[in-house]
C-alpha cells in the first residue's frame, strides 16, 4: 500500500512537473528575457522620462522579475533531483537574474543604492546582459540530455582473460603477454579489452595488427554491425542494446543507445574490445562457466555467449516494449493520457532503431553460421549458430511487428479524434439550424406586419415554430447526423 501511494505521489509530481513546463516554457522566459532588455536600459538611457512612463516600466519589470521567481521556485520544488536542478548552468543564471534585483536595495559600503546611482545602472546592466545569455543559450540548447563523460586523455584500458581451459577468469594480462599468447598459433586463449580509449589505439594496432582508424570508426562513431575477413582474421563488430530514459521539458523520454563490441577471431584466439568498462567480460566469463558447450573450441564459445548475451538484451527491451504497447492498446479513448501520441511516437523511435539494428545483427550471425563446415566434428557448432541466426531473425521481425502495431495505434488514435470532431461539428450545425428557425420567426415578428391579409396568433407561431424544428430535426436525423 506505501508503494502504491509513493508511486501515486511520484506519478502526481511528473503530472505537475509536466504543467508547470508547459505553462512556463522555455519560449515564454526567452520573451520575457528579450522584453526585459528595453525595460531596463530605457531610463538609463532616457534620464529625462516622464514619472508615469518610469512607474510603468518599473512595474513591467517587477512582474517580469516575479514570474521568473516563480517558475524557478517551481521547477526547483518539483526537480526529480533538486541537487542537479539546483547546480545546473541555467538554473544558476536563473538565481542570478532573481538575486539581482535584491541588492538593489540593500546596502553597499555603507549607503544604500539609490535609483539613480551608478553602481544600481551596473546591476542592472549586468541583470540584462544575465537575462539575454539566458535567452541565448536556452535557445540553442532547449533540451535537458543524458550528460556525456568526456574522452579520458589517458589510458583506462583493462585487459583479463583466459588461456587454455584455466578458470582463472579474473586474472589479469599485460600487452607484453598478451602479443606473446597471440603470436603462438598453438596456444588457445580468449582477452577481454575494456575500457578502451582513443590512447589505447596504438597498442590495440600493435596487438592485434590493425589500424587505428578501424577502431576509431566502431568504437567512437556511429556504425552499424558487420562482419569483415582480413587475410585469417574475422572482424566482427556488434552492438548491445541499452534502454535509458532522458529527461526533455519535464518528461521521461525513452532512449536506445548502442555500446560496441569489436570480436578479433584469430586461429584458436579471441579477442573482445570495448569502450565500456566491465559491460562484457562479467557475462561472456558466466557463460563459459556454465555453458553446456562442453568440447567446444574457447573461441567458438567465446562468439556464441557474446551474440547470445546481446540477443538476450535485445528480447529483454523488446518485451518491455511489447508490453508497453498492449497496455497502450487496451486503455479506453477516454482514459488516454494527453501526451499518448508524444509517448507513442517515442515507442515507435525506439522500436525503428532496434529494428534497424537488428537488422545489421542478422546479417552478421547469418554470416557465422553459414561460414561453419558441415562436418561431422562441427555438426553441434553448426546448429547452435544456426539457432541463434534463427533467434535473431526472430527478434528483428519482432522490432518490425511492434513498429507496425504502434504505428497503427497513432492511425486509430488520429482517426478517432477525427471522428469525434466530426461528430461535434455535425451536432453543432444541427443546433444551429434549429436555432435559426426561432431566429427567423422572430425577425419576421419584429417587423412592421401592419395591413397584411392574415392573422397570427402566439399559439400558432409557437406551434408553427415547434413543428419547423421537428421537421428538420427529422431530416437531420434522417441523414444520420445526429447517430
Amino acid at each position: 500500500m506505501q508503494q502504491a501511494a509513493g508511486k501515486t505521489r511520484q506519478e502526481r509530481k511528473a503530472d505537475l512537473r509536466g504543467l508547470v513546463y508547459r505553462i512556463l516554457s522555455d519560449g515564454l522566459m526567452i520573451f520575457l528575457g528579450l522584453v526585459m532588455a528595453p525595460i531596463v536600459i530605457i531610463p538609463l538611457l532616457l534620464p529625462t522620462l516622464s514619472p508615469p512612463v518610469v512607474e510603468f516600466l518599473n512595474m513591467a519589470d517587477t512582474t517580469i522579475i516575479a514570474i521568473f521567481v516563480l517558475e524557478y521556485v517551481l521547477k526547483l520544488a518539483l526537480a526529480e533531483d533538486p541537487v542537479s536542478h539546483f547546480l545546473d548552468r541555467w538554473h544558476l543564471l536563473d538565481l542570478v537574474i532573481i538575486t539581482l534585483p535584491v541588492l538593489e536595495v540593500v546596502p553597499v559600503a555603507g549607503s544604500t543604492l539609490a535609483r539613480s546611482s551608478p553602481a544600481l545602472r551596473l546591476l542592472r546592466v549586468v541583470r540584462v546582459a544575465a537575462a539575454g545569455g539566458r535567452s541565448v543559450e536556452r535557445r540553442i540548447e532547449p533540451e535537458t540530455a543524458v550528460a556525456v563523460p568526456a574522452e579520458p586523455a589517458f589510458s583506462t584500458m583493462r585487459i583479463r582473460g583466459r588461456v587454455g581451459d584455466s578458470r582463472d577468469g579474473e586474472r589479469g594480462f599485460t600487452p607484453a603477454e598478451v602479443k606473446r599468447y597471440l603470436d603462438d598459433p598453438r596456444v588457445e586463449a580468449w582477452f577481454d579489452l575494456s575500457g578502451v580509449s582513443r590512447p589505447d589505439f596504438p597498442v590495440l594496432s600493435g596487438l592485434l595488427d590493425l589500424p587505428g582508424v578501424f577502431f576509431e570508426s566502431r568504437l567512437m562513431r556511429p556504425s552499424h554491425p558487420g562482419i569483415t575477413f582480413a587475410d585469417k582474421t574475422r572482424l566482427i563488430f556488434v552492438q548491445a542494446p541499452e534502454r535509458t530514459l532522458r529527461v526533455q521539458n519535464g518528461v521521461r523520454v525513452p532512449v536506445v543507445t548502442n555500446v560496441g563490441l569489436i570480436i578479433v577471431n584469430r586461429g584458436k584466439t579471441i579477442v573482445t574490445v570495448s569502450k565500456a568498462e566491465d559491460r562484457f567480460f562479467g557475462p561472456i566469463r558466466a557463460g563459459l562457466d556454465g555453458s553446456a558447450l562442453a568440447g567446444v573450441p574457447l573461441d567458438t564459445r567465446v562468439l556464441y555467449g557474446s551474440l547470445d548475451g546481446i540477443n538476450e538484451n535485445y528480447a529483454r527491451i523488446l518485451a518491455e516494449l511489447e508490453a508497453e504497447l498492449m497496455r497502450l492498446e487496451g486503455t479506453p479513448n477516454n482514459e488516454m493520457s494527453k501526451d499518448f501520441l508524444d509517448t507513442v511516437f517515442q515507442l515507435k523511435r525506439v522500436s525503428s532503431v532496434l529494428a534497424s539494428s537488428l537488422f545489421h545483427q542478422r546479417e552478421v550471425t547469418t554470416v557465422i553460421a553459414r561460414d561453419l563446415p558441415s562436418t561431422k566434428s562441427r555438426a553441434g557448432e553448426k546448429s547452435i549458430f544456426d539457432a541463434l541466426a534463427n533467434e535473431t531473425d526472430y527478434l528483428h521481425e519482432s522490432a518490425g511487428n511492434i513498429r507496425e502495431g504502434l504505428l497503427s495505434l497513432i492511425d486509430v488514435h488520429i482517426n478517432t479524434v477525427s471522428y469525434e470532431m466530426n461528430r461535434a461539428m455535425r451536432v453543432i450545425a444541427v443546433l444551429s439550424a434549429l436555432v435559426l428557425i426561432p431566429t427567423l420567426i422572430g425577425q419576421v415578428l419584429g417587423t412592421n406586419i401592419l395591413g397584411t391579409p392574415f392573422s397570427l396568433s402566439i399559439w400558432q407561431v409557437t406551434a408553427w415554430t415547434i413543428i419547423s424544428m421537428l421537421v428538420v430535426g427529422w431530416v437531420f436525423y434522417k441523414l444520420g447526423w445526429l447517430r
